[in-house]
């Protein structure tokens, strides 16, 4: 019972929302309409004295036949000849043989005709313009006789002929019934056509839509909102609320850029105080990195001296010292004026062999196959560390024997590691959990992906057995 009474309850809130629409549209309508009126009559005068892309004269439209406008007329005239009739001088025109007693005569008359290739008189087309199969007589004549097309050229469909007459045959079948019931406007793909004295007018895009907007116009095919009809098309008055839509894009846009270009600042606040807090701190590094140096040269001095335990750390110390003076020249440079753009690290020159040799003496019982040594300029530091990481992830969570091959084709290093291991899936998504930091670098395999990236390079991750390639442009030591 109460949903009943909510639907009548609301059934009759719609209704009077409704009639209340209707009596606002009834009393705006002759409002608008005379707001529209004015604005056309600038707007014709103004198009009067435009240019045209074509004209035809009304009275060369008049001497057609209306048969010849219609669009109707280019189809088979199945409401005068019966189906069967039309199928029989279908027959007859492609066989020259049959009967054709239920035919019009001056269907058996043309097709005699044309089986005989008797010549008709124009008069002949003038008195017969339209074809029971669709289309003009003269249409179907000029197929075998093409000598008499200028002659015959007035009695066509101004379908069969639509670069004539100002391009009227491509018109759309709802502007051509137009034509032929005597509308002045029509438009069609943003194309205006005008009768005005006497005279079918057509005009490109560009000139009248511009006339129209100085006129407070806009012309739109009939089927919407129309405060003054103009045959097929409107003509309705342009308002500044008309435009609220365009106003509130611009708006959203300016508001996007705005918020864009806020952040944008705010990030590049954020990221100078980073790099000035990095400043700092290499800076200050530089003078405890510099005495640990000094201490590691006075104990390398007096090796011998050592006690045995702590002879066997001291290479431990002196390697974590080196890769410290490496970190501290590579965010130098980072930081610096010149390394402002991408690069991590300004290139050294180094012997593959050696570095190799290096690589492998911090990884014990790693073998490397080399293919051909070359002298090559390097980002020594991060494809160190970026190798170093993935060898310790080969070592710790993969299957012994772990090999090292590398090879240089092309401008291009490629470092091979591969080791007896099996994954269950070779992605890279898998690997982010397992094996994601190595002994003492603390740098998980995502990032050596985004140090490969920086350093215009590729990792990719293949198998079995487990292979991890990376892949740097590199360049020869001229």
């Amino acid at each position: 019972m109460t949903s009943g009474n909510n639907y009548r309850a609301i059934s009759k809130t719609e209704r009077c929302q409704q009639y209340a629409v209707l009596l606002l549209a009834a009393l705006i309508a002759p409002f608008a309409a005379a707001a529209s009126t004015p604005a056309l009559d600038q707007f014709a005068t103004s198009l009067a004295s435009a240019p045209a892309v074509a004209e035809v004269a009304l009275s060369e439209l008049q001497q057609l036949d209306e048969a010849l406008i219609r669009p109707a007329s280019l189809y088979p005239a199945f409401n005068t000849v019966a189906l069967p009739a039309l199928a029989a001088l279908y027959r007859f025109r492609r066989e020259c043989s049959g009967g054709l007693d239920q035919v019009p005569a001056s269907a058996r008359q043309f097709e005699q005709a044309q089986c005989d290739k008797t010549i008709l008189p124009e008069s002949w087309f003038a008195a017969h313009p339209l074809h029971p199969l669709g289309g003009s007589y003269a249409w179907h004549y000029l197929a075998r006789h093409p000598e008499s097309a200028a002659t015959l050229q007035r009695f066509l469909h101004v379908r069969e002929r639509p670069d004539a007459l100002a391009g009227l045959g491509r018109l759309s079948d709802d502007n051509l019934d137009a034509i032929a019931g005597g509308q002045h406007w029509l438009l069609q793909q943003q194309t205006l056509w005008w009768q005005h004295q006497q005279v079918w007018w057509r005009y490109a895009p560009a000139v009248w839509q511009p006339l129209a907007r100085r006129a407070g116009l806009e012309l739109t095919a009939a089927g919407q909102r129309c405060d003054l009809p103009l045959g097929n098309i409107c003509a309705n008055p342009v308002s500044a609320l008309d435009n609220w839509w365009r106003w509130l894009l611009a708006g959203a846009a300016l508001v996007l850029l705005l918020t864009l270009g806020y952040a944008w600042w705010q990030r590049r606040g954020i990221r100078k105080r980073q790099k000035f807090i990095l400043q700092m701190l290499t800076h200050e590094l530089r003078t405890p990195i510099a005495n640990l140096g000094n201490i590691v040269e006075s104990f390398r001095h007096d090796f011998d001296a050592l006690p045995d335990s702590a002879q066997a750390g001291f290479g431990r110390l002196a390697d974590g010292v080196q890769r410290m003076r490496q970190l501290a020249d590579a965010s130098r440079h980072y930081l610096s004026e010149a390394g402002a753009g991408d690069a991590l690290e300004l290139p050294s020159a180094v012997l593959l062999s050696e570095w190799l040799e290096a690589v492998s003496e911090r990884h014990h019982g790693l073998q490397f196959c080399l293919e051909q040594d070359q002298r090559i300029l390097l980002p020594l530091y991060w494809i160190s560390l970026c190798l170093d990481n993935v060898l310790n992830n080969a070592h710790h969570y993969g299957k012994a024997p772990v090999r090292l091959n590398a090879s240089w084709r092309k401008g291009w290093l490629r470092l091979t590691v591969s080791d007896a291991g099996v994954l269950e899936r070779y992605r890279w998504s898998r690997m982010h959990g397992a094996g994601a930091s190595g002994s003492g670098m603390g740098l998980g395999l995502s990032i050596v992906r985004r140090v490969m990236r920086r350093l215009r390079g590729k990792v990719r991750l293949s198998g079995p057995p487990t292979t991890f390639t990376l892949e740097l442009p590199c360049e020869l030591q001229r």
